[in-house]
């Protein structure tokens, strides 16, 4: 049983919850006390003697267990080979047991499906999938500022952060490397050839502290550690796209599977 609790607001949640159980029990009592003195009050009324708690009785009374001394009461006309059946009725705490459910049955339906107040399990899901993924931006909102060179992820695959990825390049990056990555002032980055190195690893290193000495421009001071990862990422999904007008390769050969992250 896990009993810890993410927020302050969980743990209060259980503390009433469990106040709630402890007071639940205490009126159950109190009840039962109550009961048991009218009964008693009603049987002094009419000159009856009322017996006192004995757990073996209550425990009888809920089981409807019959004694042996009293099996012929309840013994059928049936005989199986010296064999004698018994007509035992269910347990009472059986059959309260069921009524019971029957009762929340009724209770779930209109609760579930005809007030709808309570979400049913593929709502339930959605909603629990939808905090989940805030939990996530928030996450990876705190911690964009944390990624550098060696941290860096390969997603090229991921359709999200390569359209991030895009409308930065197009925004930022076309007037040197062309709109599709073909080059133009700078290098072709389509191809297999890499001046800088063509793992995710060089790539965000390239783009974040720039090549001064070639004119292209530290962007460490425009872009945010996630946003460079994201371009990153959508120079690496473009390799091999072979565009029109490509630039002549340059650089060392970098083999196809020497994108992914250190």
């Amino acid at each position: 049983m896990n009993l810890s609790f993410k927020t302050g607001d969980e743990l209060i949640l259980f503390l009433i919850l469990v106040i709630l159980v402890i007071f639940a029990i205490v009126i159950l009592f109190v009840v039962f006390g109550i009961f048991r003195t009218l009964k008693q009050v009603d049987a002094q009324r009419s000159g009856k003697v009322i017996e006192a708690f004995s757990f073996n009785a209550w425990w009888k009374g809920l089981t409807g267990a019959v004694p042996l001394e009293k099996e012929e009461v309840i013994l059928l006309n049936h005989n199986y080979d010296g064999i004698r059946e018994l007509d035992n009725h269910l347990p009472p705490w059986w059959k309260y047991l069921f009524y019971a459910t029957i009762v929340f049955s009724v209770i779930y339906m209109l609760d579930y499906h005809v007030w709808a107040s309570s979400p049913l399990q593929e709502e339930e899901y959605t909603q629990e999938v939808a905090v989940a993924q805030k939990q996530i931006e928030e996450f990876q909102a705190k911690n964009a500022n944390s990624i550098d060179e060696k941290t860096v992820k390969l997603l090229a695959s991921d359709a999200k952060v390569v359209a991030k990825g895009k409308e930065i390049f197009t925004g930022k990056c076309v007037a040197c490397h062309g709109a599709a990555g073909e080059g133009g002032v700078g290098p072709n980055l389509t191809d297999e050839y890499w001046l800088h190195g063509g793992t995710i690893n060089d790539i965000f290193k390239t783009i974040k502290n720039g090549v001064p000495e070639k004119g292209m421009i530290a962007w460490k001071a425009t872009l945010k550690p996630n946003e460079i990862q994201d371009v990153a990422n959508y120079i690496v999904s473009i390799k091999g796209t072979n565009p029109p007008n490509a630039k002549a390769p340059q650089g060392d050969k970098v083999a196809a599977d020497s994108t992914a992250t250190k």
